[in-house]
């Protein structure tokens, strides 16, 4: 190969690495094609993060937060519960926004753990049966992410990614095996 035909295809690839519209820093908040997000706003965002935070909060240990279980709830359910549940779940953070107002006059993100909590468990013995679902769809995805997450499998569990491991220096048997 000639180097003039070498730097050109050089500065063609470095051109088109630049230019591909694919080729982000993974940063976008959707980086991943085909993967949906719910339609929140900044305070349903804030709000989702601190119900979050509530159910799990960090002690010794590192709390649902840290592990990002917030947008393992957002997606899935964006990507794998119907629209009617997720209608139904933006509406219970709206209600978890207004019943935080009603009780200390504030925004539940700006409330201290203790006032969470009592806003959480308002919710729970809430005499509406849409409040009680929220609360526990929420408490249910949240436990879930955090419970498959890889933090928690490898530090709480005995998991192996594969069970009994693989021994690759094992004699073989002249005789075959008899079934």
């Amino acid at each position: 190969m000639e180097r003039r035909t070498a730097l050109k295809s050089l500065a063609i690839s470095i051109w088109g690495i630049m230019l591909l519209p694919g080729c982000g820093t993974g940063l976008e908040e959707n980086a991943l094609p085909g993967v949906k997000l719910l339609p929140l706003n900044a305070l349903q965002k804030a709000n989702l993060q601190s119900l979050v935070d509530t159910l799990i909060p960090k002690t010794d240990t590192l709390g649902a937060v840290e592990l990002e279980v917030h947008g393992f709830v957002d997606r899935i359910l964006a990507n794998c519960h119907e629209l009617e549940v997720q209608n139904k779940f933006i509406q219970g953070l709206s209600k978890l926004e207004s019943k935080s107002q009603m009780m200390f006059k504030t925004s539940y993100n700006a409330l201290e753990k203790p006032e969470r909590e009592l806003v959480l468990i308002g919710l729970d013995n809430a005499e509406l049966e849409s409040d009680k679902e929220f609360f526990d769809l929420a408490k249910e995805l949240t436990v879930l992410g955090y419970t498959t997450s890889e933090y928690f499998l490898t530090n709480f569990t005995n998991y192996q990614m594969v069970p009994g491991g693989y021994d690759g220096c094992v004699a073989v048997p002249n005789t075959p095996f008899k079934i």
